[in-house]
């Protein structure tokens, strides 16, 4: 992070010294990169459900009332919220100069102590006391009375330019075009503290553009059958293709706002673009509602048989998200699941019978994959002397989840001969079917490299996301399909 500049505000009669007065910092969208209410309200939505009523409730007792009971319902994770850092070195730089600094927030009064004592940055916190809203007017107001002879204020919003009219200085947190031409109308030059302004790429990496990817599987059934040439059929499993990312985003979505806190704590995963603030709350839930509505909605309309599937994972998604994910070895199965939903996806949206042997060859693999992710975590988490937050798992699991997941990895290799022998070649469809069986042995030499790296840490990524990327693994399956091309002969021509 960039130095910001010094503050320098003219002295006047009567007032501290610029440097030594009081500085007043908010906390939502200002200290911290998110909104605390709405960071209590996801996790009574995904944490608390039966509590809703309640907080609900509570609305009409006034808005003050709904933050307390929203917060004493739901909780919140006050040590995990991200920091500005633009604000951080305004409340080091004052400190250093002699100032003191208070917290004063519209947030509830039990947030702004939790935030004050986690970070030990205050000489007082002051927020709303379940009656009485601090904000705007009243914000201003009581400010005035209790710092007679000046202060500074850090804000980010419009209901924040009363608390300016009757601040010393005015800092604004992070570049506020509507804010900035407010305060220029009443004659105040606010000091920007720089802020990382969100980017067109943290949203790409938040709706997880590159785990599409994944699935390319609603693809594997159009491609083994050879009726990719049937320009019917493709148009068909690629709209299927299309459904499934954009269901897969609204997912990933809620499955960030899901497992907030967890991903603050995470060494890698902190750094997603809601975990960080980068992306609100407030724009993230709406745009996974509208879509999932879209992408369920679209499956139906291309076919019931599809839109069923598709409802079904985006079911087993939703669940994962909320309870699953939490319960170790379940969570992996329910990832195995989830891909195997995809081939079943390809399967009837081209009107093909379900070929069990190669849902079980998907399910098996991925499951091994899973297995092998959470893995690593365990050697990096006991390496590191740090937990695996928010899925259950113990720092002696791994020896199980090593001998599951290589278990499932030789059963896949095996479960993909049979398909061979009772599906693929019966078929017709291959000139030299022979071919077919040096397959499994690649698949078995890359899973076995997958495992290696799994138990040694050195699996950082997610182990789809990782063949991507990895060298190898392209060499892995260029064999893969030069094997298939040669079976393949000149059947599909």
């Amino acid at each position: 992070m960039d130095d910001v500049t010094t503050l320098a505000l003219a002295e006047m009669p009567g007032d501290a010294p610029a440097r030594c007065r009081p500085l007043v910092v908010d906390l939502d969208h200002s200290l911290v990169c998110t909104d605390t209410l709405h960071e209590c309200l996801v996790t009574l939505a995904f944490r608390h459900p039966r509590r809703v009523p309640a907080v609900a409730g509570a609305l009409a007792r006034g808005r003050a009332a709904f933050k307390r009971a929203a917060m004493l319902h739901a909780g919140l994770d006050c040590e995990a919220l991200p920091l500005d850092p633009g604000v951080l070195a305004a409340i080091s730089r004052r400190r250093s100069a002699g100032g003191t600094v208070h917290l004063v927030t519209a947030a509830d009064q039990f947030i702004a102590d939790g935030v004050a004592s986690a970070t030990g940055l205050f000489d007082s916190a002051t927020g709303s006391d379940g009656a009485t809203n601090l904000k705007a007017a009243a914000k201003a107001e009581a400010l005035a009375r209790r710092f007679p002879e000046g202060f500074d204020y850090v804000g980010d919003s419009v209901a924040d330019v009363p608390v300016w009219r009757r601040a010393t200085g005015a800092l604004l947190a992070g570049e506020r075009p509507r804010v900035a031409r407010l305060l220029a109308r009443e004659g105040i030059a606010p000091e920007v503290l720089p802020r990382r302004a969100v980017r067109a790429r943290d949203w790409v990496k938040a709706l997880r553009l590159h785990q599409w990817s994944k699935n390319l599987l609603v693809l594997a059934p159009i491609v083994l059958s050879h009726e990719f040439l049937a320009p019917a059929l493709l148009l068909q499993a690629l709209a299927a293709f299309a459904l499934f990312g954009v269901v897969a985003s609204a997912t990933y979505l809620i499955n960030d706002l899901a497992d907030l806190s967890a991903d603050r704590r995470h060494p890698s995963k902190r750094y997603r673009a809601l975990a960080a603030g980068l992306i609100p709350l407030a724009t993230a839930a709406p745009l996974a509602a509208m879509l999932l509505t879209i992408g369920l909605v679209g499956g139906w309309l291309l076919a019931p048989a599809f839109g069923a599937t598709l409802s079904c994972y985006a079911a087993l998604t939703l669940l994962y998200s909320f309870r699953l994910k939490r319960e170790p070895l379940i969570d992996v199965a329910a990832i195995a699941a989830l891909f195997t939903l995809r081939v079943v996806a390809g399967m009837v949206v081209i009107g093909h019978p379900i070929s069990l042997w190669l849902a079980t060859f998907t399910a098996t693999l991925f499951l091994s994959l899973a297995l092998a992710k959470r893995s690593a975590e365990l050697v990096q988490a006991a390496r590191s002397g740090r937990p695996v937050h928010g899925r259950g798992y113990l720092p002696g699991d791994e020896p199980l989840t090593l001998a599951l997941g290589v278990a499932a990895g030789i059963v896949s290799v095996l479960v993909m001969v049979m398909y061979m022998s009772v599906d693929a070649m019966p078929s017709g469809l291959y000139a030299l079917d022979g071919a077919l069986y040096v397959i499994p042995a690649v698949l078995c030499l890359w899973v076995m490299r997958v495992w290696l790296l799994a138990h040694r840490g050195a699996l950082d990524d997610d182990p789809v996301i990782f063949a991507l990327r990895d060298r190898v693994s392209w060499w892995h399956a260029g064999a893969v399909a030069g094997l298939w091309l040669i079976a393949v002969g000149g059947r599909v021509a």
